[in-house]
């Protein structure tokens, strides 16, 4: 990889991976939503252990009231497994089946977190029911949830939220908060210090595969596509940043198929 196609998915990486918020804290929560403490922090299942490490650790700064793991078994799965064990210490075969339930293994063994906090959906296999079964065990605990702090893969954090929109009312309010910027080298390389993110390929092909879903045309997942989302405007320069890489790096576009 070269800095131009590492510069091209920086910018694609800065548009998915989205932050309403560039620290969190009580004043900025209170600024954005009028609460200085939310009242669910959902983490929606991926591979990644800071999705889960990065809720946990706002719930226990005080930042909200309940913790909601939303993820049962998919692709993504079997790495997760293996990159908690080895946080945990433990053997794989040691761990629960669906994402949520290694999530809140996560938040018992390494944060101390009471189970009595933690809410989980161990069944969903996709974004759209990550949220409906997070909203269905919302209401069926009666649990309060005007004010969500919502983290997910960042390559995944503006999907996970359009799609969020249309289910959760205008009364509510959804912060975005992605675990992490990742951020690339010259050589393609992620910057970032922390321990198991992506693997291979993966965020590449990741990212060429949201910009793909997010677009409104016939390919996309907007009204003009496949209708599971609501329109979303993709800036042009993401859009010149895919053709980039895609007339470069077609080996990249797996995930656009």
């Amino acid at each position: 990889m070269n800095k131009e196609i590492a510069d091209a998915f920086n910018c694609i990486i800065e548009f998915l991976a989205v932050r309403d918020l560039a620290q969190i804290s009580k004043d900025a929560l209170k600024k954005a939503c009028g609460a200085s403490k939310a009242d669910v922090i959902i983490a929606l299942g991926s591979d990644l252990p800071v999705v889960a490490e990065t809720a946990c650790e706002l719930y226990k700064a005080g930042y909200g009231e309940k913790l909601m793991f939303c993820g049962g078994i998919g692709h993504s799965t079997v790495n997760l497994k293996k990159k908690v064990a080895k946080i945990l210490h433990v053997e794989e075969d040691q761990l629960p089946e669906s994402e949520a339930e290694i999530y809140a293994c996560l938040a018992k063994d390494k944060y101390q977190i009471e189970s009595s906090s933690i809410f989980m959906d161990k069944t969903s296999t996709n974004t759209s029911e990550n949220i409906k079964n997070a909203i269905q065990i919302f209401n069926d605990h009666v649990i309060k949830h005007e004010t969500m702090i919502l983290i997910q893969d960042p390559i995944l954090q503006k999907r996970s939220y359009v799609t969020a929109l249309d289910m959760f009312n205008h009364s509510q309010k959804i912060i975005n908060y992605a675990p992490i910027i990742p951020k690339l080298n010259s050589d393609g390389t992620i910057a970032n210090d922390i321990p198991y993110l992506w693997e291979g390929t993966r965020l590449y092909e990741l990212a060429l595969g949201e910009v793909y879903r997010l677009r409104d045309d016939e390919n996309g997942y907007g009204p003009n596509g496949k209708g599971f989302l609501r329109h979303v405007d993709v800036p042009e320069e993401v859009n010149r940043s895919f053709e980039i890489i895609a007339g470069k790096r077609p080996e990249y576009l797996v995930r656009c198929q």
